[in-house]
């Protein structure tokens, strides 16, 4: 039981690490308009500010480009924030990490490099700021203050034809969720300069919604597409169970298939109390033929039988309790190294619930009960006369 318990804990662990650094990233909620952007995201904002549980509402646009440096080029998705938003604040906690010494406010000021032109003449130029990913800063060997070619799919005419657009940005810091994924796959920049470059104009690709329980995403959510007049007006709204509902269903089943196979491991353990319960019945046959004789019941001598098998148990659970409790506080504390580009995280995870230890527990003590049957029945059945004469 021991080691179902920590297994269990285990789980949990992945569970609750997972889903908080995907809500961190992808915020509780998210609104998009479908096959398109959305407009006049300010008033879009205020109607989902007026519902209940929401506590900010931060613009975003999402669109893919490929990053080029002389190392190589990486595909990524360009995301645009907006300053003084929980979208930015979060960031600002990402490339502080570990640390970790980026500004946030570098992203809204345009930055002084010196680069050459076609003919090799040194020049200052301002560019727009740029954060990239700790994985994706070692894949490509970019170092703060370097500058970085970011070519749009869409392309515009020129002399020579129709070219994708391309802009330079400056890297003006490094970013560390956790997630191997979006470390390597997404770079923030200002929402304006992302409206300018990929030519969006004032709209936006969604709207970011937290709110105070993460528990009740799902009952705002809906709230929220009632507001805003569900699908007929075309709006998406999507909490973050629906954004990762594959991945929730696939922790939820491993979790439940531990928690069977591990139990069955209790079960075979339970025959040791089968055994005992039948060793003692045994050696104590005399004993029963004489209670009986002086007037004990069949029901009378199976209590007592049941009641020394649940004692065993109880002990044996409580005692199991104890020993998971331990190993879950030992692994928590001293940690067991992951490979993070693996596993998301660079330590085991022990999330300790107390729901856990009442169902593991229930569950042992119920099967050390039904374990008591056999044996206490097996005794209610013995004859006396037949014990007293032959014993």
């Amino acid at each position: 039981m021991m080691v179902l318990i920590m297994v269990m804990a285990v789980m949990t662990g992945f569970q609750f690490t997972l889903r908080e650094k995907l809500v961190s990233t992808n915020s509780h909620i998210l609104v998009r308009k479908a096959g398109g952007m959305i407009a006049r995201w300010q008033e879009v904002t205020e109607i989902i500010k007026s519902q209940n549980g929401v506590t900010s509402v931060s613009p975003y646009t999402q669109s893919q480009a490929l990053i080029s440096t002389d190392r190589g080029s990486v595909g990524v998705l360009i995301r645009g924030v907006a300053p003084k938003t929980d979208a930015a604040d979060q960031l600002a906690k990402f490339m502080t990490k570990d640390g970790a010494h980026n500004n946030i406010e570098d992203l809204w000021t345009p930055g002084t490099v010196t680069v050459r032109d076609s003919a090799g003449v040194e020049q200052q130029a301002t560019l727009p700021g740029m954060v990239i990913g700790r994985e994706l800063q070692r894949t490509l060997g970019i170092f703060v203050g370097t500058p970085v070619a970011v070519l749009s799919p869409s392309v515009s005419s020129s002399p020579f034809g129709l070219l994708p657009r391309t802009r330079r940005f400056l890297v003006v810091g490094a970013y560390r969720s956790g997630l191997v994924e979006y470390e390597s796959g997404v770079a923030y920049v200002s929402l304006t300069e992302a409206q300018s470059f990929f030519r969006l104009g004032e709209s936006v690709t969604g709207l970011e919604v937290r709110v105070a329980n993460l528990d009740s995403a799902p009952v705002i959510a809906r709230e929220i597409s009632e507001a805003l007049g569900g699908g007929i007006a075309g709006y998406v709204v999507q909490d973050w169970t629906q954004s990762n509902e594959a991945l929730w269903q696939a922790i939820e089943l491993e979790k439940r298939a531990y928690f069977i196979v591990l139990l069955l491991i209790v079960i075979m353990a339970s025959f040791s109390i089968i055994s005992t319960l039948i060793m003692i019945v045994l050696e104590k046959r005399r004993d029963i033929a004489v209670l009986k004789t002086l007037g004990a019941t069949d029901s009378a001598i199976s209590r007592m039988f049941m009641v020394q098998g649940a004692v065993i148990g109880a002990l044996g659970t409580v005692t199991g309790l104890i020993l998971g409790y331990l190993g879950c506080i030992g692994l928590k504390h001293y940690g067991f190294p992951l490979d993070e580009r693996v596993f998301q995280m660079s330590t085991l995870p022990i999330h300790i619930e107390p729901i856990n230890f009442l169902i593991v527990g229930g569950c042992a003590f119920i099967i050390c009960l039904l374990a008591t049957i056999y044996p206490a029945l097996r005794a209610a059945r013995l004859e006396p006369i037949e014990l007293l004469r032959n014993g």
